[in-house]
């Protein structure tokens, strides 16, 4: 009985042996998540986009990514706070966002070079330096262009592609770019819904277990390595709360969005 209850514990994820994994509430309460926060200027708040940020800073610095002269690709960047971090630390980093449309979310998208600074993380000059930007589309990644990266990243960006196959297929392109050796880091909704059903639509689609592991799939079929799953979704009052339309956002890991409840998983990908 006693040793059931330490493997229940054992799967539980964590920062710190970090994975393939969801948003938990745990995770806040790890030493490692305050000091990712205390890097990207945020106060700790029970919020998935928040984690999202922290876990690809996380798996960066796991791999040894985050250094002098190490290249950086992101996609659908908009507004985040990575790319100053990793301009902080000494990397080399190409930030793209889609081009500005009528319907565009003025809020998280970036129209320019001067959207993608977040002020407080490091100083404009170095920003300036290590940093650069252009718009691209995900759907169609220009891979003469794009090559010989250390790592990718993209934050709940790929399940707005406009289908389920179609972030799938950017997840598969993005990997492209990376050179021996590097990992790619991204984040997406995950639908922790029992049954077949999910949402799919041009603006947004919800991942369900089966389309992660048919992803999985493809990846290892060309060659990469996935780290292991762990499809703990929490049972923290955190994690029991569902944020419900018009969505406060004071405890915000999981939400409904028509009949689908969701939080943020994080996925990370080897290329050997």
């Amino acid at each position: 009985m006693i040793e059931s209850i330490k493997n229940l514990f054992r799967e539980k994820p964590t920062l710190e042996n970090i994975r393939s994994q969801c948003c938990t509430a745990s995770q806040f309460n790890e030493q490692i998540y305050n000091f990712w926060l205390n890097e990207i200027v945020q106060q700790h708040k029970y919020h998935r986009k928040q984690w999202e940020y922290v876990f690809i800073l996380q798996a960066l610095s796991k791999f040894n990514k985050l250094n002098n002269g190490v290249k950086g690709l992101g996609f659908g960047c908009g507004k985040e706070p990575l790319a100053a971090v990793m301009a902080k630390y000494g990397c080399d980093v190409l930030a793209t966002d889609i081009k500005p449309f009528e319907q565009s979310d003025a809020h998280w998208g970036a129209n320019s070079f001067a959207d993608i600074f977040y002020p407080g993380i490091c100083s404009e000059e170095i920003f300036a330096e290590k940093v650069s930007f252009m718009h691209v589309d995900m759907n169609d990644i220009p891979m003469n262009v794009f090559a010989g990266y250390d790592f990718v990243w993209s934050c709940c960006a790929f399940e707005h592609l406009g289908s389920l196959d179609a972030g799938i297929n950017f997840v598969l392109n993005s990997s492209e770019c990376l050179k021996s050796g590097g990992i790619a880091v991204h984040t997406t909704e995950l639908n922790i819904n029992n049954g077949n059903n999910t949402l799919e639509s041009p603006g947004l689609s919800l991942y369900r277990k089966k389309d992660l592991e048919r992803l999985v799939t493809q990846l290892e079929d060309k060659g990469f390595t996935v780290l292991p799953f762990n499809w703990y979704s929490g049972n923290l009052p955190q994690d029991k709360h569902v944020d419900l339309p018009p969505y406060k956002q004071e405890i915000h890991l999981k939400l409904k969005i028509e009949q689908y409840v969701l939080t943020s998983f994080g996925l990370v990908i080897v290329n050997k």
